[in-house]
């Protein structure tokens, strides 16, 4: 009698164990949320980085979310849906890209308990003029210089000596991709004593055209061996002419290698873990509003960790100049160096006494 009570206690326990197990759900209230930019979350670049940090990070920790497209991408498409948020029950709010600084502005301090996280962007009036954000509000900038810096260095040092840069819109993130390209290929050619061609422009749009893939195959015929292509989905128009060209190109803030057989390697942001990291702090009460620029010493930027395309260029000798960009052994030119009146011009005096082996067309 005393086996049997005991074989029937282990079983009750047993199921009680079970019962509980399935009773335990996860709640699917979207507390973790992300509002687009134009583009989709397959995009290849902020949102789809941003996205990914998001499903990770739910996943882990049992949480919901959910991410909502706007209906328009401006002001008022991307406040109805941060609104949209809320109402569903967001605590946290990533907004990936440069577009949303007005909508924080007008929306951080009336939704206080809600954390945003914004990429690449701060708060700004309608006219463009800054905002300090609030507490709550976390805006992180990198230097786009630095990623850009050991793009140009690669290419120069993997044997191209013919490259070329197609930036989107000449802001100053974009601008300062283009310089540290050119100074990285500079000091590449300066290491190898030879001299470096580059075509350098801005379309103007981050949207892809016609206009800009001619304009890419142009330079692809003419010569150009690789094109870094520096701005939102003009890479679909730069990686098609490359491939009807049989050329390489480089792609830009996420690991773009999946989107062309072209691409050689990308200029990277660290969306995906500057959005984990700042989820995890939002919910571990460690976050910190305010503006933050991420670098080479917290591994922030850097170019994809697949080599697989270079031939001469390897992980040792990225390892090394790496070393010399993260420990700050290098000065990289960026837009504050130049004068307002010129920015974005690649021939201006401060870039031609920086630039001894390079040769720029700016082709505007």
């Amino acid at each position: 009698m005393k086996k049997m009570f005991a074989s029937l206690l282990a079983l009750s326990l047993m199921l009680v164990g079970c019962g509980g197990g399935s009773d335990e759900k996860k709640d699917d209230t979207p507390v973790i949320a992300l509002v687009t930019d134009q583009g989709t979350i397959s995009d290849k670049s902020f949102n789809q980085s941003a996205w990914e940090a998001v499903e990770q990070y739910a996943k882990e920790k049992g949480l919901g979310n959910k991410y909502y497209k706007p209906a328009t991408f401006d002001t008022a498409g991307y406040t109805a849906q941060i609104e949209n948020a809320v109402d569903n029950g967001a605590k946290v709010i990533v907004c990936p890209g440069f577009k949303f600084s007005e909508t924080i502005a007008n929306v951080q301090e009336k939704y206080k308990d809600v954390k945003f996280i914004l990429i690449d962007a701060t708060p700004a009036d309608a006219k463009g003029n800054a905002v300090d954000p609030k507490d709550n509000v976390y805006c992180a900038l990198y230097k786009e210089q630095q990623p850009g810096y050991l793009a140009g260095y690669a290419a120069v040092k993997e044997g191209y000596t013919k490259l070329g840069f197609m930036g989107g819109i000449a802001l100053p993130a974009v601008i300062n991709y283009g310089y540290g390209y050119l100074q990285g290929a500079n000091d590449a050619a300066k290491e190898l004593g030879i001299n470096v061609e580059v075509k350098y422009a801005y379309t103007g749009t981050f949207n892809e055209s016609p206009d800009i893939k001619s304009k890419a195959a142009g330079w692809y015929n003419t010569g150009t061996e690789v094109i870094f292509s520096c701005g939102g989905q003009i890479c679909n128009s730069v990686f098609a002419a490359a491939e009807e060209s049989n050329k390489m190109s480089i792609g830009v803030d996420s690991d773009q290698k999946d989107a062309s057989k072209t691409v050689l390697t990308s200029a990277m942001k660290g969306v995906k873990k500057t959005v984990y990291d700042e989820i995890a702090a939002a919910f571990d009460n460690t976050f910190k509003g305010g503006v933050h620029t991420l670098d080479a010493t917290g591994n922030y930027v850097g170019l994809s960790e697949d080599f697989t395309r270079f031939k001469k260029f390897t992980k040792s000798d990225y390892d090394k100049v790496f070393e010399t960009v993260k420990s700050d052994k290098v000065k990289i030119v960026t837009n504050a160096d130049v004068d307002k009146n010129a920015q974005g011009d690649p021939n201006t005096k401060v870039l031609k006494d920086t630039f001894t082996n390079i040769k720029v067309t700016y082709d505007k």
